[in-house]
């Protein structure tokens, strides 16, 4: 057997289980629903609504994201949007701070609401904690609203919610104080290629 046939032997299995085919993994999965959600839009005949939610890094890895999925719904009419945008924010005090990447604005696999979105480019994040943003553009009159299903586990800091044209939460306020209720998350997962340092 020669040199390049124990190579080919070799790097099959890696190819297989997408370490050399650059397959993404799945780095935080809070995907889980309640039945709720909350809305997280932008149109032309509406206010702009805005939810983001924290993910951890874990201490000696860099993530390098590539996908987000979320699970979210139409209601008031059957969609689709337009587009959606994500954006990732660096944390200021349990919150999202100054962004980190984006907002990028895609137009992702839509399955009835929920989004399978592809980033045009990797987001590398070190450890620590870090917030995401998935704002749907969607006109009323066209296809109705969107809402972002809730997750009934908190993972590290609440989500939060913004009406910046609103009579209230008007910047990132915690979900249960805008529209009542126990503290909540919201349902999205991760993925891409974690890196040990």
């Amino acid at each position: 057997m020669n040199k390049s046939t124990l190579l080919g032997i070799a790097v099959l299995p890696l190819i297989a289980s997408g370490a050399l085919a650059g397959t993404p993994t799945v780095l935080w999965d809070q995907s889980a629903t309640d039945g709720g959600f909350v809305f997280s839009e932008s149109g032309a005949e509406m206010d702009s609504t805005a939810a983001a939610d924290d993910f951890t890094v874990p201490s000696g890895q860099t993530w390098l994201i590539k996908e987000m999925d979320v699970t979210g719904l139409y209601f008031n009419g059957s969609g689709p949007a337009k587009s959606q945008v994500v954006t990732f924010y660096a944390d200021k005090n349990g919150k999202p701070g100054r962004i980190k990447q984006g907002p990028f604005t895609l137009k992702c696999t839509d399955n009835f609401g929920s989004f399978h979105c592809t980033l045009p480019t990797r987001v590398k994040l070190r450890a620590g904690t870090w917030w995401v943003s998935l704002v749907a553009n969607i006109d009323f009159s066209a296809g109705g609203e969107w809402g972002w299903n809730t997750n009934p586990t908190v993972q590290g800091n609440e989500a939060v919610w913004e009406d910046p044209g609103g009579q209230s939460c008007t910047s990132w306020t915690p979900l249960h104080v805008c529209f009542g209720g126990s503290p909540t998350d919201l349902a999205f997962k991760l993925l891409g290629r974690a890196v040990e340092n």
